[in-house]
């Protein structure tokens, strides 16, 4: 059974799916075979950061089309993806059975691991696939709305499923002794309003690479190996194997 991850943030823009794509990659290279769910469903942007143009996307699995494996892209390095679909609004607001197969599809997957790239922010249908997964990463920025909008999703969290297996992943931080202060705040937050505290694999520091990346439509693993980020993310990538028994 498919080890199902969750990354997720509190708002747009802080590099969840870039950290998505690029743990995918790096779990890969370790000899963990994975697979990416672009779960924005209705917005989908994994396959521009992969550099693939799907020809069928997650509605023709869910319409009853076409199978899990049939509309699965094999991208770099041998990262899978299921691809979200664009403009389509019924994909936001799916019913809970229909979410519910879903994970049961993925959790039968014969990959290791699945990592479900979400839709940033609260909404019932993000709320309800990220309590679902086995482990979470919430990704977050120095910055006051996005460390409010985190705590936001850690706590309703918190109240469905508890905080166990969830790991905070500061990003675009000057160096590690930053990332680990910023992670000893938003942990003793969860620990003073929540009860509960919050696991730690490391931080991404800030690089001007990751944008030229995304520009390139390449992953950053392949675009710019010598960067930091992707040093950075691929420690964070040994850490969660090794919290998890993965390798």
């Amino acid at each position: 059974m498919a080890h199902l991850i969750g990354i997720a943030s509190g708002k747009g823009g802080v590099g969840k799916t870039t950290m998505t794509i690029n743990l995918a990659i790096a779990l890969q290279k370790s000899g963990l075979t994975t697979l990416v769910l672009d779960a924005d469903l209705g917005l989908a942007n994994a396959q521009l950061m992969l550099g693939v143009k799907p020809t069928h996307t997650i509605s023709d699995l869910l319409s009853g089309n076409l199978a899990l494996d049939e509309i699965e892209l094999n991208c770099y390095a041998g990262v899978g993806l299921i691809p979200g679909a664009s403009g389509k609004e019924a994909l936001t607001n799916l019913s809970t059975p229909t979410l519910l197969d879903l994970i049961n599809l993925l959790k039968a997957s014969p990959k290791q691991i699945v990592l479900l790239d979400t839709a940033a922010g609260i909404s019932k249908q993000n709320m309800q696939l990220l309590s679902t997964c086995d482990s979470k990463l919430i990704i977050f920025l120095d910055e006051p709305s996005s460390i409010a909008d985190a705590y936001g999703v850690l706590k309703i969290q918190q109240s469905k499923s508890g905080l166990e297996s969830t790991f905070l992943i500061p990003n675009k931080v000057n160096d590690q002794d930053e990332g680990k202060l910023l992670y000893k705040k938003m942990n003793g937050l969860c620990m003073n309003f929540l009860s509960e505290p919050t696991q730690y694999l490391g931080s991404i520091r800030k690089d001007h690479k990751v944008l030229t990346a995304i520009r390139s439509r390449s992953p950053l693993a392949k675009q710019h190996p010598e960067s930091l980020a992707w040093q950075d993310i691929r420690l964070i990538a040994e850490q969660l194997a090794k919290s998890l028994a993965l390798n």
